[in-house]
């Protein structure tokens, strides 16, 4: 009679790490993921290396996207990361804002405030 006892413990260990094979591969893998971005120095017109500016929930954060413009309190930033954006930024447009049309041109042109 040893002999059923054993299978129904081999199966019962198989059928645990099977299901902790399944539950570990099939987590969701999003999270808070760090958004980077560059900050734009209205009076040297130039922009600043890419720092982190806030945390966003994503399954992955590609910087890949057009070329935005975020108001992160009185700065200016522009990132090239895709959506979503940190909650406590402010999409601007070209059209809104002067200083995001600017930021863009400064971005397009490589004018980096560290040369």
């Amino acid at each position: 009679m040893k002999l059923p006892s054993r299978l129904r413990l081999v199966a019962s260990s198989l059928f645990w790490i099977t299901a902790l094979a399944l539950t570990t591969f099939a987590c969701d893998e999003s999270g808070p993921r760090v958004y980077t971005a560059k900050a734009y120095d209205r009076e040297a017109q130039c922009l600043s290396a890419d720092a982190p500016i806030g945390l966003v929930e994503a399954e992955d954060l590609s910087a890949t996207c057009a070329p935005a413009c975020l108001e992160l309190g009185d700065e200016l930033y522009v990132s090239t990361v895709c959506p979503p954006y940190p909650t406590d930024s402010v999409l601007l447009t070209t059209e809104e804002s002067a200083d995001c049309a600017a930021a863009l041109s400064a971005l397009a042109e490589e004018r980096d405030c560290e040369e």
